[in-house]
């Protein structure tokens, strides 16, 4: 394996042209992918996510982190909103699992990585939501977020590995 791809600079140079290009090219990457959707009661779950994973492991965290937000919120509004400004937490915590990919990542392995943020994405992100959608949400959702988040992940591992290598 070659190395880890980290091209996360100082907090001044972030939000330079080539990176917003970049993060909007992925989220028209994701908008894409939200249109090949996985059966799911909400009508938000597709291959939207796979662009934010890839970015975060290839740019970092934050990037992909941004992407995957932002691709959510794009994904909420394709479906109408089905869930209302519960899609705000939600694409908060699309953030937060493209970091958790990123870190983990970084500290262990891509194995590693996928499943925390699989597990961060499928059941933790929506265990979250209890309080506000009940636990009849949370055991339909859950399934189809795991399998829903494995498929975006390793999609993303797939290709991160494949261009790692060349």
């Amino acid at each position: 394996m070659g190395t880890k791809v980290n091209i996360e600079t100082s907090t001044n140079d972030f939000w330079n042209t080539k990176r917003l290009v970049r993060m909007a090219l992925f989220v028209a990457l994701g908008t894409v992918g939200g249109f090949i959707p996985l059966p799911s009661p909400t009508g938000t779950v597709g291959l939207d996510s796979a662009p934010g994973y890839f970015l975060a492991l290839f740019a970092g965290g934050f990037e992909g982190g941004i992407v995957l937000g932002i691709g959510h919120l794009v994904s909420g509004i394709k479906a109408g909103f089905s869930l209302g400004p519960i899609h705000l937490p939600i694409a908060i915590g699309m953030a937060v699992c493209g970091w958790l990919l990123w870190y983990v990542n970084q500290k262990f392995n891509l194995i590693a990585a996928g499943i925390v943020a699989t597990l961060f994405n499928g059941v933790i992100l929506n265990a979250l939501l209890i309080p506000l959608l009940g636990v009849g949400f949370f055991m339909g959702m859950t399934p189809v977020l795991l399998v829903a988040s494995a498929i975006n992940i390793v999609i993303a591992i797939v290709v991160y590995r494949f261009l790692d290598n060349r």
